[in-house]
């Protein structure tokens, strides 16, 4: 079955349960509910910041990859071979293949918005933590006269280590805001000089945040890995060095602004 036509049939089931009607031969359509919306699916994102001399450098890691709709349609990128390193912190994220894919449907009386990213060979941060492959899927629907935007988000991994470890075990289906803690240290250069700063933090996969409810505009935010670290370190000379790291794998945003708040956001 296709993605259409099972976001079809998905919108027809949630127009029943809620006592819509629900025509999907009428594509033109939309949920009477939307004014706009968009989906954005990413290969990386992130952030790094370094703390030299009491001065704090932030540089952000922009949506890589990025493929994104915010009209009916879809669209498909893809990115091989990258290895990102910011602030004198090498190989932040570095990773094989990386595909993305948004899709926004329309059919009577529903509005349907997915993105859906896959990833193979991802190291991140210095390899503190490896993956094999991860996908990661969310879907939101919005229907004339609800004011609950439906939300579905789903991720899978394989070949999970952490420093260089034994692979660990995760739950199949992954639960949202899975969490594993990390811990080891990260190598930089800072003016010339190479340091080593122990950091600690945590991996966690499936990662959903949601932001806007009561308002009219709303988002949802699915990361299927993300891995955020921090730390720092006294050294003669340099004084206080201290990192901060958040990279993420195969994010997906959906926006939709509604012409009348949203009441809620549930997130299967």
């Amino acid at each position: 079955m296709n993605q259409r036509i099972s976001r079809s049939v998905r919108l027809g089931a949630f127009a029943c349960a809620l006592g819509l009607s629900f025509v999907a031969t009428h594509a033109s359509a939309q949920s009477a509910e939307v004014v706009s919306a968009g989906v954005k699916a990413c290969a990386l994102s992130g952030g790094v910041t370094v703390t030299v001399l009491g001065l704090n450098t932030t540089l952000p890691l922009p949506c890589t990859g990025q493929a994104q709709v915010v009209a009916p349609g879809s669209k498909e990128n893809s990115a091989l071979g990258l290895d990102v390193g910011l602030l004198g912190l090498v190989s932040v994220v570095k990773l094989d293949v990386a595909r993305q894919r948004p899709d926004y449907t329309n059919a009577s009386g529903a509005t349907a918005l997915d993105g859906r990213s896959s990833v193979g060979g991802l190291s991140l941060v210095q390899n503190l933590v490896a993956l094999e492959g991860a996908t990661g899927a969310l879907s939101c629907d919005s229907l004339t006269g609800s004011t609950v935007l439906q939300c579905q988000a789903s991720a899978d991994v394989a070949n999970v280590r952490i420093a260089g470890g034994d692979v660990i075990t995760v739950p199949s289906p992954l639960p949202k805001n899975f969490a594993v803690p990390v811990g080891g240290s990260l190598r930089l250069v800072v003016l010339g000089i190479p340091v080593e700063v122990p950091v600690g933090g945590a991996l966690t996969l499936n990662r959903v945040d949601t932001a806007g409810v009561g308002s009219a505009n709303v988002s949802v935010v699915h990361k299927p890995v993300q891995l955020t670290l921090g730390g720092s370190v006294s050294v003669g000379g340099l004084g206080l060095i201290g990192v901060q790291v958040e990279a993420a794998a195969t994010p997906a945003t959906i926006n939709v602004r509604g012409r009348s708040p949203f009441t809620a956001i549930q997130v299967d």
